[in-house]
């Protein structure tokens, strides 16, 4: 059985505050080696993602899942403060200057600057280039738009209505990930990756939302072999 690949496009650019991209890679390992399903799951990491770097890895990888990790903007209301950790979107200067600009995800460009890319570019790609392509995480701030945006041509989404702080961004992706790759429905695993943010004692009013079509978020990912082991538990809904 091929491998699943879960594509990680970690993106900080200069300008924007400092996040712990690291460490919701980590969450997302971690989670995969502990599972009985550990040998048909593959994490990709690409640090400080350039625009076309999604193109290409679309291309060569042809993954299951794509998780964006990191900024979202430019935006006119500036993200309310969440935590002691950093926030998900872009700073207030920068919301301010370009709140007439279109909101999007922020990467590198050729100078480490932050590149707007918009939904429509996002969209575009996926079209493209994208028909492996079941799951799409935007794991940024202010991200829900751009997910409702990708649902044309990705089965789920799941994207950020408000901020969301690093420590509730990694506790997601921990909870989340860790039912994914134990065969639990989409739906499922999402309920999990709330309740792990609940367990870590993060009160957080902007949870993330997860958007889907056809009712595919009560499917499992992918079919999991189960020699072995004991069956898998898929909750429907």
């Amino acid at each position: 059985m091929a491998k699943q690949i879960i594509l990680f496009l970690a993106a900080n650019p200069l300008g924007s505050d400092r996040l712990a991209l690291d460490q919701e890679a980590r969450a997302i390992q971690v989670e995969l080696e502990r599972s009985r399903h550990r040998d048909q799951f593959e994490l990709v990491t690409r640090w400080a993602a350039e625009p076309l770097d999604l193109l290409r890895e679309l291309r060569r990888l042809r993954p299951t899942i794509v998780h964006f990790s990191g900024h979202a903007g430019p935006r006119i209301a500036t993200c309310l403060p969440v935590s002691s950790s950093s926030s998900r979107d872009v700073s207030d200067s920068m919301d301010r200057s370009d709140g007439d600009r279109e909101v999007g995800l922020l990467l590198h460009a050729s100078d480490a600057m932050p590149q707007l890319v918009s939904s429509a570019a996002l969209a575009e790609t996926l079209r493209a280039a994208g028909a492996s392509v079941r799951l799409v995480v935007l794991s940024a701030c202010y991200s829900d738009s751009q997910a409702e945006t990708l649902l044309a041509y990705v089965d789920c989404v799941v994207g950020m209505h408000g901020p969301i702080s690093d420590d509730a961004a990694r506790s997601f992706a921990l909870g989340f990930y860790g039912g994914l790759v134990d065969g639990e429905s989409i739906a499922a695993a999402y309920d999990q990756g709330l309740a792990a943010i609940s367990l870590v004692g993060i009160c957080h009013l902007n949870r993330p939302k997860l958007k889907a079509r056809n009712n595919k978020e009560s499917d499992p990912l992918v079919e999991l072999s189960t020699t072995g082991s004991r069956p898998s538990r898929r909750k429907k809904r």
